[in-house]
């Protein structure tokens, strides 16, 4: 009796600690956020298979918690504590579904430090564990296959899990905020092949449409459908319409984020570009050393993003 109600209590200081830090960073208060994630995840790691066993889901979320924060190797260590919490449950729906949650976002955080090999095994894996009734999760699935292909280069592989994701949607209606996110990778899809494809832009505007009426004009996922929509609006050759979503996209990231997150990295990027594009040198080297630290912050050294961007910086003049 003792002991189970021991068990109990570290769940409890666990999902405790995770609300407090999902509300601190939705409020953008970082450090704090941070603070109750480590908190949860001491709790975590002292707890044993025994107390985590049912509570895959709750691990996912504090991972989750880590992600947004790029806290990667906290991130994947919480996904993995999940994964293993949901070794000693029997197979079925309550294990397989939190255990493929876990395994999309232990391979996220393996594509995101370019161990792709790792990635796509752990996502093949969760995709086994998706049974097509459960449409949300199935398309989350792809919808990670779909990325992790785009960046290595299997565009048409890509498109297919993209499509493949709205598909499994399509019941759920215009406005589900996970069509967003395949029209957003769709439009990203379009940029990284080049050639100024008009449907990227098409893809770009109605994901912020829909993120919009459902989250508002100033939550990051509206600001990452920006930062995607000024991305092939460059490519399109309309340099201040891209400027203007770049700039618009990394204010509110660093408003929601900080100035030093990810993804302010990669609108400076893109923002460089322009300033190149434009004959402004000086800035685009200026925005271009800032990506750099920050990635370097974010990524494994050996990451290929931080060497093309290094060498990128190495070799311009001054």
């Amino acid at each position: 009796m003792f002991e189970r109600s021991a068990r109990h209590r570290r769940i409890r200081v666990i999902r405790r600690c995770l609300i407090r830090g999902v509300h601190c960073r939705r409020r953008g208060w970082h450090a704090e956020a941070e603070r109750w994630a480590r908190r949860a995840t001491e709790a975590a790691r002292q707890a044993g298979q025994a107390d985590l066993a049912g509570h895959a889901a709750l691990l996912v979320d504090l991972a989750s918690l880590w992600h947004g924060l790029t806290r990667y190797a906290e991130a994947h260590e919480c996904a993995r504590l999940a994964v293993e919490a949901s070794t000693v449950e029997p197979p079925g729906p309550g294990r397989d579904g939190p255990l493929a949650d876990a395994l999309v976002r232990m391979g996220d955080v393996e594509r995101r430090q370019a161990r792709y090999a790792t990635a796509e095994a752990h996502l093949r894996r969760a995709s086994g564990l998706v049974d097509e009734p459960d449409r949300e999760r199935a398309a989350t699935v792809r919808l990670a296959l779909g990325v992790l292909c785009k960046e290595t280069g299997r565009y048409d592989e890509a498109e297919t899990h993209y499509r493949e994701a709205l598909a499994c949607l399509e019941r759920h209606g215009a406005d589900h905020p996970m069509r967003a996110d395949a029209l957003h990778n769709l439009a990203g899809l379009a940029h990284a092949r080049g050639g100024g494809d008009p449907a990227g832009e098409h893809h770009a505007r109605a994901a912020i449409e829909i993120r919009q009426r459902a989250l508002g004009p100033h939550h990051d996922h509206v600001a990452a459908d920006l930062a995607v929509l000024g991305a092939v609006l460059a490519d399109q050759g309309r340099h201040a319409e891209a400027a203007e979503a770049l700039h618009r996209a990394m204010g509110i990231f660093r408003e929601r984020l900080g100035a030093d997150h990810y993804e302010v990295a990669v609108c400076q990027v893109n923002l460089a570009h322009l300033d190149d594009l434009q004959g402004r040198a000086e800035e685009a080297g200026r925005r271009y050393r800032d990506a750099l630290r920050i990635k370097r912050r974010t990524l494994d050294p050996g990451h290929p993003e931080v060497e093309r961007l290094s060498a990128l910086v190495r070799a311009r003049p001054g």
